[in-house]
């Protein structure tokens, strides 16, 4: 037990290492191309003490992938002095949103009217308006998720009849490549994609779009919420 401490607080100090180095290099391109976006850490698969030593370094905002996991560190939560937010990445299924509406202060990956009735419904019963982010698959990836470019206009002004969901904006996940420069041409297609939709929208419409490969080029593309995980947590095993 005393071995797994100390290898335990050594993982830790390497998370709140890598976290502090990227955090460094995150704002600095970020002033340099006058760019404002959200760092959301994705902390899926990973224990709560380092979501806690992430969030006495001052971040704010973790990104679960698992309902279930959600529910379980928003307990730890509860039990723990800690502010933050959680956000949710994963799929949403209708038994598992009881873990995710009301404990995620954004969902990123809504795809359908009949998941946004769901949550519209246990919003209600909850008195709570529940933000979230429409997913587009902007490559038309066979293997992703998400909304067509040409679907999303008809199905942001269905959900928009609902009242206690209240969209802010679009996710994206893209076409995997090793080369980030890759993902250029899609990020900026989505971007044109929300511009062309900005009348629907009261404040600034979100864009979660970029990771921890392509992070640059989603920044300068108008992301205003990079999704980080390998860069900050380590590879997943």
């Amino acid at each position: 037990m005393r071995l797994y401490n100390i290898l335990f607080k050594i993982m830790n100090i390497d998370v709140s290492q890598k976290y502090q180095e990227f955090k460094e290099e995150f704002t600095n391109y970020s002033i340099l191309n006058k760019k404002d976006a959200l760092l959301l850490a994705v902390s899926k698969k990973k224990p709560f003490a380092q979501i806690l030593e992430l969030n006495n370094l001052g971040q704010k905002d973790f990104g679960e992938n698992y309902a279930q996991e959600l529910r379980d560190k928003n307990k730890e939560l509860t039990r723990s002095e800690a502010k933050l937010n959680w956000h949710y990445l994963g799929p949403i299924q209708k038994n598992k949103i009881k873990y995710i509406v009301g404990t995620s202060s954004l969902i990123h990956t809504l795809d359908s009217f009949k998941v946004a009735e769901e949550i519209d419904i246990f919003s209600q019963k909850n008195n709570i308006v529940q933000r979230a982010l429409l997913q587009v698959n902007i490559s038309e990836d066979p293997k992703k998720s998400g909304i067509y470019a040409d679907e999303t206009l008809s199905l942001l002004k269905k959900i928009r009849n609902l009242k206690n969901i209240s969209i802010e904006g679009f996710m994206t996940i893209t076409e995997y490549s090793p080369i980030a420069e890759n993902s250029r041409i899609h990020y900026r297609k989505m971007f044109k994609l929300a511009e062309s939709l900005r009348a629907e929208f009261e404040n600034r419409v979100q864009l979660s779009m970029g990771m921890s490969g392509d992070y640059k080029v989603a920044l300068d593309e108008g992301s205003t919420i990079i999704r980080v995980g390998t860069k900050i947590f380590g590879e997943r095993i």
